[in-house]
């Protein structure tokens, strides 16, 4: 039993000093957002955020809406507004202006929004696996919403 234990700790160990390594290996290439929400107060820490680090650290960025997500880039509702008076469409315009990527989960999109692409906001793209590619890039750093 004691070794069993002992087996399972330098396992957990070993994996959390890969895991550090890894993590700390070399500078993120680029910042790719998870956002699941369709709380305006979550979605716009996402942007804002990821447009900051995007700017400040000259990476290329990734807005990924999907499951709830999806419903704040479908360009049929009205967006949402921030405190601050400025609304998630204005926000996701300024970021792809500045060169900034959004996508929207296809299948989400579907399922959850019952949208289609002409229901998505201009500039915004929705490819089956296109999510999946930018999170599991090499180098990304992935912020979740």
């Amino acid at each position: 039993m004691k070794a069993a234990k002992t087996t399972a700790l330098t396992a957990t160990v070993l994996l959390i000093t890969l895991l550090c390594a890894s993590a700390f290996a070399g500078a993120n290439k680029q910042v790719v957002a998870n956002i699941t929400t369709n709380d305006v107060n979550r979605a716009a820490m996402a942007i804002k955020f990821t447009h900051a680090i995007m700017k400040n650290k000259k990476m290329p960025a990734t807005l990924f809406f999907n499951v709830y997500g999806v419903e704040l880039v479908n360009k049929t509702k009205p967006s949402p507004v921030y405190p601050t008076g400025q609304n998630i469409s204005q926000m996701l315009a300024e970021f792809i202006k500045d060169g900034g990527t959004v996508l929207a989960c296809p299948m989400c999109m579907k399922n959850v929004g019952g949208m289609t692409n002409a229901d998505l906001m201009a500039g915004v793209a929705a490819k089956k696996g296109s999510g999946l590619e930018a999170i599991t890039q090499p180098d990304t750093l992935v912020l979740s919403y």
